[in-house]
């Protein structure tokens, strides 16, 4: 009988692994941190199944069949920045809308995917020839360390306010006035990962690009009369988005689940008929 101990034994990350197409990237600082916590998040039963070290092998195997400069090109991008968690996880909201459209274009349901990094993050181009162009960001409260007993520091999250820097409006506005993205007369889409468990879900996104969430109280019994977003003091209200067409956002990976927040001023600047052909 042989020993149990001469048994080899895998499991679906050592098997993603080994079919890996870009298999340099392993041994990334970026990598093994995901690899760690991939483990770390098993053994305790709280595996996001839509992003994790499993799915990062698994979108970039993906868009490595579809496209291989396209795979090497995020694979340049996360050698790069490897040591730097923030950025690395902003290029993985990145591969996780690309994947999604790597099936649109199997499908039939889209033409092509596009990466020009002079024009857009993602560039969609539909069967009618007609591109979307998306603009990615990772949202991610930055939390400070804990005290030096391992208690936590109170920490005020931002993420939903209007004029915090750290708030989804003031990101999105900083990426259109400062960085001179989203700006140019066509589709263009934000397309907002919420990427951290504190902030997940509409609340955070709907509050920030809206003027909050407000009440109607009646005065003396303090009961609920009404609640709701304003959206008279809408992001779309300020002169910089004028070529913003909308807000796609997501939670923890999950793009299939992705809701949409459109622009109700843009549709009077940009008709079918005077679309541009870049």
């Amino acid at each position: 009988m042989e020993d149990s101990s001469d048994f080899i034994t895998s499991d679906i990350v050592t098997d993603r692994e080994k079919q890996f197409a870009l298999p340099g990237l392993l041994k990334c600082d970026y990598f093994q941190r995901q690899r760690q916590g991939y483990y770390g998040a098993r053994e305790a039963g709280c595996v996001n199944r839509h992003r994790n070290y499993v799915t990062l092998l698994e979108a970039l195997d993906e868009i490595f069949a579809y496209n291989e400069q396209h795979a090497k090109s995020f694979a340049k991008r996360f050698r790069g920045g490897s040591k730097d968690w923030g950025n690395c996880e902003a290029i993985f909201s990145e591969v996780i809308v690309y994947r999604a459209y790597v099936r649109a274009v199997y499908e039939g349901l889209i033409r092509s995917i596009h990466l020009e990094e002079a024009e857009s993050d993602i560039i969609v181009e539909r069967l009618d020839r007609s591109k979307m162009f998306l603009e990615v960001f990772c949202v991610m409260p930055s939390f400070p360390p804990p005290n030096e007993d391992g208690t936590p520091k109170v920490y005020n999250v931002m993420t939903h306010t209007q004029t915090a820097m750290a708030s989804i409006r003031q990101k999105l506005l900083h990426k259109i006035s400062n960085q001179g993205q989203l700006s140019k007369p066509r589709e263009n889409f934000a397309v907002v990962e919420l990427n951290d468990v504190t902030i997940a879900g509409d609340f955070a996104v709907l509050s920030s690009l809206s003027g909050g969430y407000k009440l109607s109280l009646q005065t003396e019994s303090l009961k609920v009369l009404s609640g709701g977003y304003d959206w008279d003091d809408s992001v779309f209200n300020d002169p910089s988005t004028l070529w913003l067409k909308g807000v796609i956002y997501f939670s923890l990976g999950d793009y299939e689940s992705r809701k949409y927040l459109f622009n109700p001023k843009f549709s009077s600047r940009f008709s079918q008929n005077d679309r541009p052909s870049s």
